[in-house]
């Protein structure tokens, strides 16, 4: 269950754990018990230690803006974004070809 933010409009902002079902309801304030629209609250990132929010930053940005990749990029070029550039052929060797 999320903690939600809400805020009376008599005794001023609280918390509440509520299901996600609930989220879209009017929560009742513990002081008066009044319904309480719920307040709209950015969540914690600060609190993230700093790989995980740069890897939560990358997983956003690339959802609404991927990036974009020419044709000619992806045909086999060999860089290490797509890695599907030529093989280089392989000589066949065997144990007693050690020599030659």
């Amino acid at each position: 269950m999320p903690l939600y933010n809400y805020i009376c409009e008599e005794c001023g902002p609280f918390d509440s754990w509520e299901s996600m079902s609930n989220a879209a309801n009017a929560c009742a304030c513990p002081a008066c018990s009044e319904p309480s629209a719920r307040d709209v609250a950015a969540p914690r990132l600060n609190l993230m230690n700093t790989t995980l929010r740069r890897a939560h930053t990358r997983s956003e940005k690339s959802g609404s803006e991927p990036k974009v990749v020419k044709r000619s990029h992806l045909a086999g070029c060999g860089c290490a974004l797509c890695k599907v550039g030529p093989q280089k052929p392989t000589p066949t060797r065997h144990k007693w070809m050690i020599g030659h």
